[in-house]
């Protein structure tokens, strides 16, 4: 039996059709996808490439977020991290060759903690590419099949740079909570086509959304991530990347420590049930 698309939702794609798998939604109790990658194929990833949008950099960038998660749990190595963001970007924007084939970007760094001193660094290979295209596209009637087309091309092109390419889940916005379920059914089938990892960010965004609907995970534009947000998308990284939980680690970024906490939690119970797989 077909289930009607809602009112908000049919608006929100302005009455375009968006393909048979988008429209049949489940209302159903969601507990864990049928992922066939679960964790990453690289055992031991010691460097990092984020490539995205503005949903990657905002408040001091997911990125840094995640090394402050890393830096404080002495249970796990310790890994480079760059991050690469064109405001508003989708997938075919970025020049994802040129990133990993470009051996000047990473080549050094300004230590501000040391007088400034130029510090030259010789291994800029990169392990693991996490990549999102814009929040919309995977799912939007006209840029849908593009997005298609450029996972498959970035997915090829990071395995020919002996790297691993994984697939960031979007979110729903704020005021379209109905997103979730093509979102949903869009990234784990993209994903499973592709043999990625995918990292449930769009997911754990919506359970902590149904849980703590006091706390804002958006700024005002309903979209992008508040500081909060970014922190719980860091975590699910973490938690996606390594396995292990992020419950009690004290890298909060200035979070209220009872926020970070519930997030962390969340996060925690998200990714264990969404990918099928016990957390250390």
């Amino acid at each position: 039996m077909k289930i009607p698309l809602s009112k908000n939702l049919k608006q929100f794609f302005s009455h375009r059709s968006i393909g048979l798998p988008l429209i049949l939604i489940s209302f159903s109790v969601f507990s864990s996808a049928n992922l066939d990658i679960k964790s990453p194929v690289n055992a031991k990833i010691e460097s990092l490439m984020l490539v995205g949008n503005s949903f990657f950099y905002y408040n001091n960038s997911l990125h840094n977020h995640l090394g402050n998660l890393i830096k404080n749990d002495p249970d796990v190595t310790s890994m480079r991290r760059r991050s690469i963001t064109i405001s508003g970007a989708d997938l075919p924007w970025h020049d994802i060759e040129s990133y990993l084939s470009n051996e000047q970007i990473g080549s050094f760094r300004i230590d501000t903690k040391n007088n400034n001193k130029y510090v030259p660094n010789s291994n800029t290979k990169i392990d693991a590419v996490i990549f999102m295209g814009c929040s919309l596209c995977p799912i939007h009637p006209d840029t849908k099949d593009t997005f298609q087309v450029y996972v498959k091309r970035y997915s090829e092109i990071i395995r020919e740079k002996n790297a691993e390419p994984m697939l960031f889940m979007s979110w729903p916005y704020k005021n379209k909570p109905e997103m979730i379920n093509p979102l949903r059914n869009v990234f784990v089938d993209t994903a499973n086509k592709n043999n990625l990892l995918l990292i449930p960010a769009g997911e754990a965004f919506h359970d902590f959304n149904k849980s703590y609907p006091e706390i804002d995970l958006y700024t005002k534009d309903l979209r992008h991530p508040s500081k909060e947000g970014t922190y719980l998308a860091a975590a699910v990284v973490f938690a996606t990347l390594y396995g292990k939980a992020t419950a009690g680690n004290p890298g909060i970024m200035n979070l209220d420590p009872e926020v970070a906490h519930k997030i962390q939690r969340s996060v925690d119970k998200t990714v264990s049930e969404f990918m099928g797989i016990t957390l250390r």
